[in-house]
């Protein structure tokens, strides 16, 4: 299915949300991957950061993304038809500021970027996703979009992790660990909000 699906109407909940200021602090203990979305917009490339991404299935390789309904970001990859996701490493981390706060129309100044299968890669990524969508979903105030993979494409680099507003670098776990092998998060790094998915 192609079309944008609208949710139904949600019954009344039995207790009232908690306040956002209070629900931001509790999901910043999650830590989560950075990542830019990226798509070819009707006047150039569009893109903006965000952490909810998430691999859906195998079969066929498919991934979501969450993106804010009224975003630019969002328009112009479902005019589209296909997506990149970027994974950020630890050295770009400032991609990710770039691409929450700057004005739509300058986030791509100074980024290389190639077109594969009709979405903008950029080259300063350690990991990236072209996907073709299959499926939106709106849901409150944002946007589910299925992707399945037309590419992928990897590079050496370590990932820029978020974690309680913060960007993280993973290191090598300690061999006296509760494990050997594996990574764990480092100290904070640039302070940061959770990005605006638009």
């Amino acid at each position: 299915m192609n079309a944008r699906v609208s949710s139904p109407m949600a019954p009344r909940p039995r207790h009232p949300a908690v306040p956002a200021a209070t629900y931001r602090a509790a999901v910043s203990h999650l830590p989560t991957g950075l990542a830019v979305v990226t798509a070819r917009g009707p006047d150039g490339p569009v893109g903006c950061t965000v952490t909810a991404v998430l691999s859906l299935s195998l079969d066929p390789p498919s991934l979501l993304v969450s993106l804010a309904s009224r975003s630019r970001t969002l328009a112009g990859l479902l005019a589209a038809r296909c997506f990149a996701v970027n994974v950020l490493s630890w050295q770009d981390r400032a991609l990710a500021h770039q691409f929450a706060t700057t004005p739509a129309d300058a986030r791509f100044a100074g980024v290389d970027v190639r077109q594969i299968n009709g979405a903008p890669v950029l080259d300063r990524c350690t990991a990236g996703v072209v996907c073709e969508v299959r499926e939106s979903v709106e849901l409150f105030d944002h946007t589910l979009v299925a992707g399945v993979a037309t590419w992928t494409g990897t590079g050496t680099s370590d990932p820029a992790v978020l974690y309680r507003r913060a960007h993280h670098a993973l290191v090598p776990r300690p061999a006296h660990g509760p494990a050997d092998g594996g990574a764990r998060v480092s100290g904070p790094a640039v302070a940061e909000g959770p990005p605006g998915q638009g």
